[in-house]
């Protein structure tokens, strides 16, 4: 009666969850390294989506995972912050009885960025193009022993929202949406 799909970067900790382990309530969308915008769109549109849409879950828990960022220091995924927001309002609008969780997240910069823009954007909130002085000023006494000073995007202290990170959707990116739809959707 419950059903876990999980999309997460392929070979990475804790080294479970490939493309092959499927079955048992457990869809496993393992993805390449460096996963892009447009890639995660594709996989919420043509996997996701139409899983939600075909078998009408009662209700949904998303865990909103800020180490798919892509300046996360653990990981080797490039997502932008918009494109987990966007994942999440799509889920929504087709199953509107969500809980929305944050999970993972290493860079405490991208991490609290993220969870505070998708609160605004489930909330209604306009977004703001500058962040307030005061959050700026919590942003700036940040410290990561993971990211170096001279690899912290000066946005992270401005900006609510990254810059999309769009570049072609890869043929394996294609291809394992194909083979999971196929596996849990068509039949």
């Amino acid at each position: 009666r419950v059903t876990t799909l999980s999309i997460h970067e392929e070979k990475r900790w804790p080294y479970s969850g490939s493309a092959d382990d499927q079955g048992g309530g457990r869809i496993n969308a393992s993805v390449p390294t460096g996963l892009n915008d447009r890639e995660f769109a594709h996989i919420i549109e043509a996997l996701v989506l139409p899983y939600c849409e075909r078998w009408s879950p009662q209700a949904v828990v998303i865990t909103c995972g800020a180490d798919a960022l892509a300046a996360d220091p653990l990981s080797k995924m490039g997502l932008s912050n918009g494109a987990l927001w966007d994942a999440v309002e799509a889920v929504r609008e087709v199953i509107p009885t969500c809980v929305v969780l944050g999970g993972g997240g290493y860079n405490p910069w991208t991490t609290v960025r993220c969870w505070a823009g998708l609160w605004g954007r489930l909330s209604g909130r306009d977004m703001p193009q500058t962040l307030p002085l005061e959050a700026q000023a919590i942003l700036a006494k940040f410290d990561s022993d993971l990211i170096d000073e001279e690899d912290r995007d000066r946005l992270w202290l401005t900006a609510l929202q990254d810059k999309p990170n769009n570049g072609p959707i890869r043929e394996s990116v294609i291809a394992l949406t194909r083979v999971l739809y196929q596996r849990h959707i068509a039949g």
